[in-house]
């Protein structure tokens, strides 16, 4: 069964992202591997509440994470408004706090995003990514992200919880190249 992961691996490889997903979410950081257990947690075996998601909750994680929701307008077409991030995740990506990332990213950037977004609800689990940081001027980062769905009141997955972590020194093509080997794509 085709995934949202494999499609936003094979269009990463066709449109050249400097991405990859991971839906084993074998992560390395042990920060992500602990968020990973709250949302779990918060998941009882499904996809856990926006609500249930509070600040007293997620605190230790607060300065490291971004929460958007996803908004479809009358035609169909959706936009991701951000509607929290933690300034340790904003100093590296931009401050996105209530901006639409349409209004934010790079014309080159914004399918990236949207596509592992779609991804993340589409398969309604947590997923990993890792990329370089094109967004605020930190190209010569790698990132490691947690990515995860969380309901509406109204029990859509229409937000995301995401967090990440960020590392330099190796080139992206060695990280890529190492990741794509341990996850057996080509």
């Amino acid at each position: 069964m085709r995934t949202g992961a494999d499609d936003y691996n094979e269009k990463a490889k066709g449109g050249d992202w400097v991405s990859l997903c991971d839906a084993t979410v074998t992560f390395s950081h042990p920060d992500l591997r602990r968020l990973l257990g709250l949302w779990r947690k918060q998941a009882k075996g499904g996809i856990p509440l926006r609500r249930d998601m509070t600040p007293r909750v997620l605190k230790s994680f607060l300065p490291d994470i971004a929460i958007c929701e996803r908004l479809t307008g009358d035609g169909g077409e959706r936009r991701y408004r951000v509607s929290m991030m933690g300034v340790w995740f904003a100093q590296i990506l931009g401050n996105f706090t209530d901006k639409f990332l349409d209004d934010v990213l790079e014309p080159e950037h914004l399918p990236r995003w949207q596509v592992a977004l779609d991804a993340t609800l589409a398969d309604g689990i947590s997923l990993r990514f890792l990329g370089r940081t094109d967004t605020n001027a930190m190209s010569f980062l790698n990132g490691e992200y947690f990515v995860a769905p969380l309901l509406a009141d109204n029990g859509s997955a229409s937000f995301i919880l995401a967090s990440g972590r960020f590392t330099g020194g190796r080139p992206w093509e060695e990280v890529e190249a190492e990741a794509r080997l341990a996850l057996g794509l080509k």
